[in-house]
């Protein structure tokens, strides 16, 4: 993983412990931490969030994370994180099994969709999958600002052969985009080649 990535998911690792404060996906251990009590391990780690948290390994990261899943059982949002380093970590299968347990927590939590969605398209070669479809689908439906979310669901239509479903789609998130938005530039020849694929209407 990048230290930039990092460095990101360490400020967001601040941030929700702060805010609020595992699982068979990290039964294969977290490599780099040695091997002690788990309460003085915490403690170190919540000092060194404390005061210097630009100096936090994955692995420590990885650990706060298990540990505000366990504090606050309800949320969300640990396992959704623990997905994103997982992911970032070369992990698919073991980012599905976190972005799914935040789904089990909360399955309108839209940054876990559009996670496991996406995962799902990289352990399928890039194909949009019916599951991948259907995720980032209920993505865009619970939030139209998640435009990619709604291209890639009008892809997977695509990729199933439905073009007209697809074309559709792609219209219905064109249509929502402001008139300068830089992304219309970008959408615009995958809608102009679905919607010549697409059955035209008599």
């Amino acid at each position: 993983m990048t230290r930039p990535h990092m460095t990101r998911m360490q400020m967001i690792v601040v941030a929700l412990c702060l805010a609020i404060g595992v699982g068979g996906y990290l039964m294969l251990g977290r490599p780099g931490m040695d091997d002690m009590p788990m309460d003085k391990r915490q403690s170190e780690i919540l000092e060194k969030i404390r005061t210097a948290p630009e100096t936090l390994t994955a692995a420590e990261t990885l650990a706060r994370l298990e540990q505000t899943a366990i504090d606050q059982p309800e949320a969300p949002e640990p396992h959704y994180f623990i997905g994103e380093i997982l992911r970032g970590q070369s992990r698919p299968d073991d980012a599905v099994r976190a972005y799914q347990s935040a789904l089990r927590r909360d399955d309108a939590h839209v940054p876990a969709l559009v996670g496991l969605a996406s995962v799902l398209v990289e352990l399928d070669d890039g194909q949009v999958g019916p599951d991948a479809a259907r995720l980032f689908a209920r993505a865009y439906e619970l939030d139209d600002t998640q435009v990619r979310a709604g291209m890639w669901a009008a892809m997977g239509a695509a990729q199933a052969g439905d073009q007209e479903k697809a074309a559709q789609m792609m219209r219905a998130v064109f249509a929502k985009l402001p008139e300068d938005d830089p992304r219309r530039e970008r959408f615009k020849p995958m809608l102009d080649v679905i919607g010549q694929e697409a059955p035209q209407e008599e």
